[in-house]
């Protein structure tokens, strides 16, 4: 389950990881999960899809998919990887119409922050991108624009920026004071030949293009999987937000700005993330209602959630109470390999996680037990 999902002299393996994001499925789990529990030409769920590793897996496998996620930072990624731009030539000559964009006032820096992230040549070209990108109607200025989230903020020489956590958008304060402590500036580089280099790298096998499409839908998941057909998926593959833990306005209020779709500076005073724990179990309990309607009487239930009280009695809570009469199995995960996190250099001790299962027909898998 832990082994590379493709190698990256494929198609796949160049696109399965695209997308930076704090907090996601392993690749290589979500091809074991989805091979193992979903039969070919059936049809996946993942109503917090993040950016968007079970949609991808199923899509590249022969099952259709649908992926839901309430950040639209997690959408670009999903809907770029699943649906790119197919010309890469296209691509890079829209890139080079960006550029041409820029104007000198999109250089300027409207605050600290911005000074010391990105090079004036830098930040003239986010501006313009911000400015005449049309990502939400048009796939290929989605897949620029997708490109370009990826690579906003990064270690030296992994990105556009100075030195910056690459998924995770770390507070603003913090960050200038940590670059003028080690007087470190912004890396001097050039747009349009940083992202060429990485549009070829990205599309030397092409794009992972098959008969099964996976449909990547922005918002709320209660309130955007009900006009989907009943007892329409074989496998809910999921992992709900961990509560306290994951907070997509903190953790991505950078793209989000990139995007049109938060302040240039974080104001944590009006983040509306979940704040209570009653909340968390609402939002989690009216999520998992719908999803109960879509997914075939037989159909398998997937879900890695955190180890942490709240997050493991809340999860537990809502699968009883939607699947009442079917049993409800959870192992601890072993985690014999480095977590998400880790990857992008948070090394700090973790909780761990915990897998329900809800196998259906399969053969139940090596270390869950039934719940009590």
């Amino acid at each position: 389950m832990t082994k590379m999902a493709w190698p990256f002299s494929t198609a796949a393996g160049r696109w399965a990881g695209f997308g930076p994001y704090y907090a996601m499925f392993p690749v290589g789990f979500a091809k074991w999960v989805v091979e193992n529990m979903c039969p070919l030409g059936g049809a996946v769920l993942d109503p917090f899809c993040g950016r968007g590793t079970a949609p991808f897996v199923a899509q590249a496998t022969g099952r259709e998919a649908v992926g839901v996620d309430i950040n639209p930072v997690a959408w670009v990624f999903a809907k770029t990887k699943t649906d790119p731009e197919k010309d890469s030539q296209r691509l890079i000559s829209r890139l080079l119409q960006v550029c041409r964009a820029v104007r000198v006032k999109d250089k300027h820096a409207e605050n600290e922050f911005q000074k010391w992230a990105w090079s004036p040549s830098v930040l003239g070209f986010l501006n313009a991108a911000r400015r005449i990108l049309n990502w939400r109607e048009d796939t290929t200025d989605r897949t620029l624009m997708g490109l370009v989230l990826a690579h906003v903020h990064a270690k030296i020489g992994d990105g556009l920026s100075n030195q910056m956590h690459k998924a995770r958008a770390l507070g603003p304060d913090y960050s200038v004071r940590w670059w003028k402590s080690r007087d470190m500036r912004p890396p001097e580089l050039n747009p349009a030949d940083y992202l060429r280099q990485r549009i070829e790298w990205r599309y030397k096998h092409g794009v992972v293009d098959g008969p099964s499409r996976a449909d990547i839908v922005w918002g709320a998941a209660e309130r955007n999987l009900c006009c989907y057909s009943k007892e329409k998926f074989d496998l809910l593959l999921t992992s709900p937000p961990y509560f306290g833990v994951t907070r997509y306005r903190h953790d991505s209020w950078i793209r989000l700005w990139l995007l049109n779709e938060g302040p240039p500076l974080p104001d944590w005073k009006n983040d509306p993330n979940m704040s209570g724990k009653d909340v968390y179990r609402e939002m989690l309990d009216s999520v998992f209602a719908v999803v109960a309607n879509l997914l075939k009487p037989r159909g398998v239930v997937w879900v890695r959630t955190d180890a942490r009280k709240v997050t493991k009695e809340a999860t537990q809570m809502a699968l009883s109470a939607h699947w009442p009469m079917r049993n409800l199995y959870m192992r601890s995960d072993p985690q014999d390999y480095r977590t998400q996190t880790s990857h992008f250099g948070d090394n700090s001790p973790k909780p761990g996680e915990v897998d329900f299962l809800i196998p259906g027909r399969n053969k139940l898998p090596s270390g869950f037990v039934l719940c009590s």
